[in-house]
């Protein structure tokens, strides 16, 4: 999907506990470029393990907080 089909919703949250989760909520990744679903299918994890979701214990993590930004799809 192409970054102009996002807005940004949060830059600079300390705890992933400030992460919007929804089904049109994404995240993207400062140091790679990815963006992932909030709410993926699978456990996922961006292109260089900056970001993940662990699906099955319902967990985010994020190793850089400076490089995560939550994305809100456009309609």
């Amino acid at each position: 999907m192409r970054k102009s089909s996002y807005k940004i919703l949060k830059v600079g949250i300390q705890k992933t506990s400030e992460a919007e989760i929804g089904k049109d909520i994404f995240y993207e990744c400062g140091i790679c470029q990815s963006i992932i679903p909030s709410m993926p299918k699978d456990n996922i994890h961006c292109s260089c393990g900056n970001i993940g979701i662990d699906k099955d214990l319902h967990r985010l993590s994020v190793r850089e907080y400076a490089n995560f930004t939550v994305l809100k799809k456009k309609p």
